[in-house]
């Protein structure tokens, strides 16, 4: 171990190094070799978001009411097949599947590449759909397994925080290419998601995920099976309500400054890098509460009341009549909007883990995910049918998500909290008992 002050010792490396660190590169090796891996997908992901529609459109010919169609049939086929396919990862191991949905998903972007009717952009577009929604939950499955519970939140963190990264670059890489026009450009984007999503499945391939298992449960374990647990299903409902910053941001936010106020609508795309900025510098730190099963249910309210005063700052950014007044208000709505995604996106890694059961890890963390699936397909409407529309608008969400964030509290249960807490004391007595006599014992051995 290096020496503080010698060339390579802690006090040696420089402050963008120990930045690195606390953001972007997790502790474990296997963590590490996991959060490459994230980034390397994430490239491709971030072409194909960025330049998809265009090509849609420009390339293969298709209306936007029939992308949107096709998109929206995705949705609701990946709502569908996410708990089936966490259930297939319980029974031959999620690093298998999170490899077969890798190369599933780099066969469709190929296949993407010669859609030029609505009836083969739909098929291809649900059988992505399929694997897309089972990402989350078995991505977390298998760094769950991979990782100590000590290093789960952080890791999770930090490969999300690479991810936001990777989706960054490859965003520029789209630039270049819609800036280009050409249909060869547009079919780089679609064909090099593909690529990507291959060296994504070999790169796990040879970190060896497919060797994880995840913990078996005990064989007395009698606690309610998925469909009877009704505090994992309603926590999950509102963590949808409280995951809407995923529609918020890149529809809502938009649509009411360019329609419902004086800012100028040139300052989105600042507000995007602010938004982006902040995932990857804050995840790490803003997830370091949810370590424990409390902290993680005090972050979801944090998040609530968050997601509460971005709803206020926008409502007192359309009633405001100075440009600079509405400017700041949205500077603060996006503040808070993404201390909202950061406390959520934590609390939700810890709650729907710790509540899950071990020998269903994957299926449960699927019916997780249901909750931010349906907020996907309900939340657009939502936004612009009701919360833009009327006066009050705004406001109402704000009371709404606050009761959310508050409501996570009741779900989870307070007795569920003491009972972990009170699991978690033995181990540490135990683990301190052993080291109080591992020296006894090795100098009688000795």
């Amino acid at each position: 171990m290096s020496d503080p002050g010698k060339p390579g010792g802690p006090a040696a490396r420089g402050p963008l190094a120990r930045l690195l660190d606390s953001t972007l590169v997790p502790r474990s090796a296997i963590g590490r070799k996991l959060a490459l891996t994230a980034l390397v997908n994430a490239l491709g992901t971030g072409m194909f978001y960025a330049g998809s529609a265009l090509y849609f459109t420009q390339v293969a010919g298709l209306s936007n009411g029939q992308v949107g169609l096709g998109l929206s049939l995705a949705g609701l086929v990946g709502f569908l097949g996410t708990v089936p396919v966490g259930m297939l990862a319980d029974r031959i191991r999620a690093g298998r599947v999170y490899i077969a949905i890798q190369v599933w998903r780099g066969l469709g972007n190929v296949a993407y590449c010669f859609v030029g009717d609505f009836t083969s952009f739909a098929v291809v577009a649900c059988c992505i759909g399929l694997a897309d929604a089972a990402v989350p939950p078995v991505s977390q499955a298998v760094v769950g397994s991979a990782v100590g519970d000590e290093e789960r939140g952080d890791t999770l963190a930090k490969v999300r925080a690479v991810r936001n990264v990777g989706f960054g670059l490859g965003a520029l890489v789209a630039t270049a290419a819609i800036q280009q026009g050409s249909d060869n450009a547009f079919l780089f984007l679609i064909a090099g998601n593909a690529a990507f999503f291959f060296a994504s499945a070999l790169m796990l391939q040879r970190a060896g995920v497919t060797r994880l298992v995840t913990t078996a449960a005990p064989a007395k374990d009698r606690r309610p099976t998925l469909v009877a647990d009704l505090r994992y299903l309603a926590t999950a409902a509102l963590n949808g309500l409280l995951s809407m910053h995923l529609t918020l941001l890149p529809l809502a936010l938009p649509l009411w400054i360019s329609q419902h106020t004086d800012v100028p609508l040139s300052l989105y795309g600042p507000l995007y890098v602010l938004n982006t900025v902040m995932a990857v510098l804050f995840q790490a730190r803003f997830a370091r509460p949810s370590d424990t099963l409390r902290g993680a249910v005090a972050s979801m309210a944090w998040a609530g009341f968050s997601l509460g005063g971005f709803a206020l700052a926008c409502w007192a950014m359309g009633a405001t009549g100075a440009v600079w007044a509405a400017t700041a208000f949205a500077v603060l709505a996006v503040v808070l909007l993404t201390a909202a995604e950061l406390w959520q996106s934590g609390g939700a890694w810890a709650i729907s883990y710790e509540l899950a059961r071990p020998d269903r890890l994957t299926q449960y963390l699927s019916t997780f995910q249901l909750g931010t699936a349906l907020q996907g397909i309900v939340a657009p409407w939502l936004i612009t049918a009701v919360i833009l529309p009327h006066a009050l608008g705004w406001p109402v969400f704000a009371v709404l998500s606050a009761l959310a964030g508050a409501g996570v509290a009741l779900t989870v249960g307070r007795a569920e909290i003491r009972a972990r807490e009170q699991a978690a004391v033995p181990a540490v007595t135990e683990a301190g008992a052993a080291a109080d006599t591992e020296p006894e014992t090795a100098g009688r051995t000795a």
